[in-house]
């Protein structure tokens, strides 16, 4: 079910753009709400999530006014790499085995991305890899190349789901004991311990 959304701030809860991505379907759990319902939206939240900048967003949407249909099967293309993206996160944190399927999605996704890289050169900062001529899939294809780059993170156990009830959503634990339960305190954990107290004057 698509659900209007307007991105802020506290949506970014994953500490990991490829995580935020899987994160803009809420209710994974129970009643899932798809945020992006087209191809303007999921622009729009690679803007706001850091992963393009603002004069790559303005190109990518005269390309999708331009090619609907082409931006039409992007988005479905991005739509797949996200179920994928939360099914091995799902098997990781359940500890079970992941699907050919979700693994050759992302894998399809990262080639993509790696053979059209370009490598550039900054004085400050170093050598980075970047998207090259991508088109309309670029966001999809920075996003499967930037899961693949969890590394050690995947496998750790600081990678968790949140506990609340219709959400789903996951996170990487930056907590420096490591207990954290909640994607958002002032949202799922609030409703959580109002549940609780709920229930408990019951």
């Amino acid at each position: 079910m698509i659900e209007q959304h307007q991105f802020r701030e506290s949506d970014f809860v994953g500490d990991h753009p490829a995580i935020d991505f899987v994160n803009t379907v809420t209710g994974w759990d129970a009643r899932p709400r798809d945020w992006i319902p087209d191809y303007a939206a999921l622009v729009d939240w690679a803007r706001i999530s850091g992963i393009i900048a603002q004069a790559d967003a303005d190109h990518l949407q005269e390309l999708a006014k331009a090619s609907p249909r082409a931006a039409a099967t992007a988005l479905t293309n991005a739509k797949e790499l996200r179920l994928a993206m939360h099914g091995l996160l799902t098997t990781r944190v359940e500890g079970t085995a992941p699907q050919a399927n979700d693994l050759a999605v992302v894998e399809r996704m990262w080639r993509s991305f790696n053979s059209r890289c370009e490598l550039a050169i900054d004085p400050l900062t170093g050598i980075h890899i970047r998207a090259g001529d991508t088109g309309l899939d670029v966001i999809s294809m920075t996003l499967a190349d930037a899961f693949i780059r969890l590394g050690e993170d995947f496998t750790s156990p600081r990678l968790k789901r949140c506990a609340g009830a219709n959400c789903g959503w996951f996170f990487l634990d930056r907590s420096k004991p490591g207990r954290r339960r909640w994607c958002d305190m002032a949202t799922c954990g609030n409703a959580a311990k109002y549940a609780r107290h709920k229930k408990h004057l019951e």
